[in-house]
């Protein structure tokens, strides 16, 4: 009997940790919506992450993206990626962030057009009704 119920219990708290994380990750990606339209190309880096940093705050570590930094022909080259979509694939993958592109602490690109586009894309997950046929 005890084992039924740590079982259960093993089960609920999974599958509450998964409703929770869905609801961080949609408020993040609200919470961006709703700052996004008040930045500039040509911004600093300063002001740009102190408005959207705080829109990701609350996303755990494995579903932010980390930062790319490195010097290309002298200049400080940094990207910072932004969640703004969510898959239902239980993966964390590019196509769910949108990068900012900063070359010696200035804004010049917004997207995944100015990086050559994402590494990973999100697999739609099988549809259940088509795999019980």
């Amino acid at each position: 009997m005890k084992l039924h119920l740590l079982a259960l219990g093993l089960v609920i708290g999974l599958g509450s940790a998964a409703c929770t994380n869905t609801v961080v990750i949609e408020n993040a990606i609200k919470d961006y919506d709703g700052m996004a339209n008040q930045i500039e190309l040509g911004a600093t880096k300063e002001d740009v992450l102190g408005i959207l940093e705080p829109t990701q705050a609350a996303l755990p570590s494995e579903m932010r993206k980390r930062p790319d930094r490195f010097l290309r022909d002298g200049v400080k080259v940094e990207i910072y990626y932004f969640r703004t979509a969510w898959h239902d694939d239980g993966l964390t993958t590019d196509d769910e962030f949108t990068p900012y592109v900063f070359h010696d602490d200035r804004l010049v690109a917004i997207g995944w057009h100015a990086i050559g586009g994402p590494r990973q894309v999100s697999s739609p997950l099988p549809d259940k009704a088509m795999s019980t046929q």
